[in-house]
């Protein structure tokens, strides 16, 4: 594969890659710390709610198309490793399986977030009504549970880096 071709593969790969993990961060380190304030408002969390079901759209085209770049590439080192060593040492093996096995974990969580967890935050919120001055004890436990595994996708993503780091070097 031709040297511009291998290095624009590899440059949507790691903007897919940083699309997905950069929106993690801005739920973490955002979002979630605009919802949880001592007197959460309903507003508030529909903001919030509203940012997460923009995310939702822009995800999954990013994480199919890691997941693609992610073969192309793998292709490429395979090729060459095979064509200047004869066999991909076991070291490599190794880290890119762990490496895959966290990015699949990443695509399991995200999707139990989205499709089981954020469903449920919703119909939650519509439980609030306006008289209530506090949260529906429903709605904080799945904010909480939202919290957490957004917090474990960002754990993930974080080996996910430093396997891409191992691999590369």
């Amino acid at each position: 594969m031709p040297f511009l071709l291998r290095a624009l593969i590899l440059w949507l790969h790691l903007l897919a890659a940083i699309t997905w993990i950069g929106g993690l961060v801005f739920q973490v380190l955002v979002v979630f710390p605009t919802l949880t304030r001592p007197t959460p408002t309903a507003e508030r969390i529909r903001f919030g709610l509203s940012l997460e079901a923009r995310f939702r759209r822009l995800v999954w085209p990013v994480v199919g198309l890691v997941l693609f770049t992610g073969l192309v590439n793998l292709m490429n080192v395979w090729y060459a490793a095979v064509e200047t060593a004869g066999s991909v040492s076991t070291t490599f093996a190794w880290v890119l399986s762990v490496k895959l096995g966290l990015v699949l974990s990443m695509i399991v969580l995200q999707a139990i977030q989205q499709l089981f967890v954020q469903p449920r935050r919703v119909a939650a919120l519509h439980g609030w009504s306006a008289g209530m001055p506090e949260a529906p004890a429903p709605l904080v436990q799945w904010q909480r549970l939202a919290l957490v595994l957004y917090s474990v996708l960002l754990g993930l993503a974080g080996n996910v880096v430093l396997c891409a780091v191992f691999l590369r070097a």
